[in-house]
């Protein structure tokens, strides 16, 4: 079984609607239908993917939660993250998240929604764009520059809302600006025109960026005074946070 091809099945998978027919896995890879066909069977005996039998789609499995458990139980400083988050989400009564840089990639690991009855849909797993949002414009603000500008100048963006910025020169002079305030503002940019992040780098002792800590809300004629006090919770919170970075 080709590794590559399982992976570009398992990508496929990972992606909206999240469950697929033979063919349809086929379309969207490129592969031949009978290795698509053989790859899954393989895939489903080792509880990698379940086969529904009502719909004949295939699905993540069991096994791939398993994995993914373990990459999380790595983040020795979870339990300390996950108490901050609902501690902050307690007292804001907002979405609270936490993500962090896997080489170029941004992943959401911790997110606390409990308060909230309209759900922000962020979900852990999740992989986030590095020119919008909280999370993919604080954590690729503070990754190698050099390494940033490469990833730009391979990239297309789509404008999916007025604030989304797609032009490499400007997301660098927005990384710039966060690295110079130390904070990052999400308004506009994604979900929503109506949705706004405020977020937050958290260092290890080192100096090192470790993760950004998110506040998610929706708009109101307040919101300016909420970001101010969001930024307060979110700083405080991240300098305590930043004892128990590796």
């Amino acid at each position: 079984m080709s590794l590559k091809k399982a992976m570009e099945i398992l990508n496929t998978l990972s992606l909206p609607p999240f469950e697929y027919k033979v063919t349809e896995i086929s379309q969207n890879t490129g592969i031949n239908r009978t290795t698509v066909y053989r790859i899954l069977c393989s895939l489903v005996d080792g509880d990698f993917l379940i086969r529904r039998t009502d719909t004949d789609k295939y699905k993540i499995g069991p096994m791939l939660y398993h994995i993914g458990s373990i990459y999380l139980d790595n983040f020795n400083f979870g339990t300390k993250v996950e108490e901050t988050l609902g501690k902050i989400a307690n007292i804001t009564k907002e979405s609270v998240g936490f993500a962090v840089r896997e080489g170029d990639k941004v992943i959401s690991i911790f997110e606390v929604e409990t308060h909230q009855p309209f759900r922000m849909n962020y979900r852990p797993g999740a992989f986030y764009p590095m020119n919008r949002g909280c999370y993919g414009k604080c954590l690729m603000a503070y990754h190698d520059q050099e390494r940033v500008a490469e990833i730009l100048s391979s990239k297309k963006f789509e404008k999916h809302f007025p604030n989304t910025l797609t032009d490499p020169g400007e997301i660098l002079d927005e990384y710039a600006k966060i690295r110079e305030q130390g904070y990052v503002i999400s308004d506009g940019e994604t979900l929503s025109p109506s949705a706004v992040g405020v977020g937050v780098p958290v260092f290890n002792r080192e100096g090192i960026v470790k993760g950004c800590m998110v506040i998610a809300f929706i708009k109101d004629p307040d919101y300016k005074a909420r970001i101010t006090s969001y930024l307060e919770i979110l700083s405080e919170n991240a300098k305590d946070l930043s004892k128990y970075m590796p």
